[in-house]
């Protein structure tokens, strides 16, 4: 099936970068949605292109997108094993974006009934495509943060709430995971008393949380993750995060899968959990389901 050009994805007049000849394609898709709980997910604008496309060009199309990530993909590499992929926001080059690929691999299965087996970024990291009921599924690489006590004092004012805990990846990945719920001793045997857990977070919704995004900037140069656990039974597993990179170029992101790279691993050392639903607090909301195994996460 072919795909159409979408003429009203950016607004209701036909922007003029519509007009450039190495345009194929363009379509807008959603992911991480889920009407039965009023969570509206993120969006992406899926760009195919031909060759000639330049870096200026994609950053000044993506300038002008009202959405939060826009797909750049070269028309000659959709239809090969694997296919290179690039994200933008308005302001910047993104260097991971689960979200703006799981969209570009379900427009791809939806429209011309096929997807690359990878899409490979711009510093050679592999998102893996599966494929299940005519859905796309990314698996990643995980991600492991180690404790910080350097991070949690340099963020411990940035935010209204008492952190509890702070993890963080390398330099290279950029990752910061702050808990506000009691954490867990490592070495301990991990039975506690729940109600005992509930009552001393049941307060603590992410919703009500306040940040200041000039401050974060300054204090730290990751990514920031605050995470918030509600339930770790292994069969009902749920948490609760939120997102923010004002480092580069994202306040706060309205759906963050790549996000899931780090919070797995942690929640699997930390709870022995290899699977939950975690539910993105932004202002859109988002619903993303994961599954740990072998160092990989697999998030649909």
């Amino acid at each position: 099936m072919q795909a159409k050009v979408n003429t009203f994805c950016i607004s209701q007049r036909r922007p003029l970068w519509l007009t450039l000849r190495f345009i194929k394609y363009t379509y807008t898709q959603s992911v991480f949605f889920s009407p039965a709980n009023n969570l509206k997910g993120s969006s992406a604008l899926i760009v195919i292109y031909e060759n000639g496309l330049t870096s200026k060009k994609m950053q000044y199309i993506a300038s002008q997108s009202i959405h939060p990530a826009t797909v750049f993909l070269n028309q000659n590499e959709i239809t090969k094993r694997h296919c290179k992929i690039r994200w933008f926001n308005q302001t910047s080059e993104i260097k991971r974006c689960g979200h703006g690929t799981l969209a570009a691999a379900n427009f791809l299965i939806k429209h011309f009934g096929y997807c690359p087996k990878a899409f490979i970024s711009m510093s050679h990291e592999r998102f893996t495509i599966k494929e299940k009921k005519q859905r796309a599924q990314l698996l990643l690489k995980s991600i492991e943060p180690q404790k910080s006590k350097l991070a949690k004092d340099e963020l411990q004012n940035v935010f209204s709430l008492a952190i509890k805990a702070a993890y963080s990846t390398g330099d290279k990945n950029g990752y910061t995971v702050v808990l506000f719920n009691k954490e867990f001793d490592e070495e301990f045997d991990k039975e506690f008393d729940k109600e005992l857990e509930k009552k001393s977070d049941e307060k603590q919704d992410l919703k009500s949380l306040h940040f200041d995004f000039k401050a974060l900037s300054k204090a730290h140069k990751n990514a920031v993750i605050a995470l918030n656990i509600q339930n770790i039974d292994k069969k009902s597993a749920i948490a609760h995060f939120r997102y923010f990179a004002p480092q580069f170029g994202v306040n706060e992101d309205s759906a963050t899968g790549s996000a899931l790279s780090v919070i797995a691993p942690l929640l699997f050392r930390l709870y022995g959990l290899n699977k939950a639903k975690l539910i993105q607090q932004s202002n859109n909301g988002a619903l993303l389901n994961y599954e740990f195994n072998n160092a990989k996460v697999l998030i649909y």
